[in-house]
């Protein structure tokens, strides 16, 4: 495969106000990777899915490469790689964490998380103000196509994947643990405004069957939704829905990173068949 072109903001801006699809590349400065085949009023998001750390930091961080890996959203890209709008955050969250506000965005060295002590000493002054830049970068890409879709549909709809580790006390059958396969995190938008939309994605997804058990969906369970959702919610009450799609990972041995391709592939093609049944909802 060649190597995406890297593309100013300026310029991604000047390719969507012309009209000029498809487009794929990387943000100047590394932040995002973004695919743009054809104008829709929606969009995938996988804020997580990044592994980069850049190498200055990496004498600083003090949680292990395999370890990174359990809580980082591995194959979320894979879910919106069939869409016609895409943006897919490079960066491991254990550099900066998209889903918080910016002031959060870089875990606390005094403070541990999922157990791990992130970093080994606090960062300096210049190493806060890269990553801020970064982070801004793609906050202000995914403005830039919030704005571009609104402009042009009126209405635009985020699909935000993420997943979650179940077996952190212990291996054990994904059936036999309580928490839903898959979740939708709906506390902080306009629940009421969008409920035809919200209630359609919670019954497109739900009957799903695996290994011979069927799916557990919920509404804010183990998720109700991050600062993607809260930022949205607050600037574009009825003019942009974030779902913030949690999946349990039940495609992928967490603890190996092994990729489970058929049932990755299940869960992948019922969300495709939910969000074209969404999209194609007069609202």
């Amino acid at each position: 495969m060649s190597a995406l072109k890297k593309y100013s903001l300026d310029e991604i801006g000047q390719c969507l106000t012309e009209g000029q699809f498809p487009i794929s590349g990387i943000t100047h400065l590394g932040s995002t990777e973004f695919h743009f085949r054809k104008p829709a009023n929606y969009l995938g998001v996988a804020l997580h899915t990044g592994r980069r750390v850049r190498q200055e930091l990496l004498e600083a961080l003090d949680v292990p490469r395999e370890d990174r890996f359990r809580e980082e959203d591995s194959y979320t890209d894979y879910f919106v790689n069939d869409f016609p709008l895409q943006l897919i955050a490079r960066d491991s969250r254990f550099e900066y964490d998209l889903n918080w506000e910016i002031e959060k965005c870089i875990y606390p060295a005094e403070e541990k998380k999922w157990g791990f002590q992130i970093w080994n000493r606090p960062l300096n002054h210049g190493e806060i103000e890269t990553t801020y830049d970064k982070y801004k970068e793609f906050y202000a890409l995914l403005d830039l196509l919030i704005g571009y879709i609104i402009e042009n549909q009126d209405f635009a709809m985020l699909f935000d994947i993420h997943s979650y580790c179940y077996q952190r006390k212990a291996r054990t059958n994904w059936w036999e643990d309580m928490k839903p396969e898959i979740n939708l995190g709906t506390r902080y938008i306009n629940r009421a405004y969008f409920s035809p939309l919200i209630d359609l994605f919670m019954v497109g997804v739900s009957g799903i069957t695996l290994d011979g058990h069927t799916l557990r969906v919920a509404e804010n369970d183990v998720f109700p939704g991050g600062y993607l959702t809260r930022k949205y919610a607050k600037s574009h009450n009825q003019q942009v829905l974030v779902l913030a799609i949690e999946f349990k990972k039940i495609f992928m041995d967490e603890w190996t990173g092994e990729l489970y391709p058929r049932k990755l592939e299940i869960l992948k093609e019922n969300l495709l068949l939910t969000k074209d049944r969404i999209v194609r909802t007069k609202f």
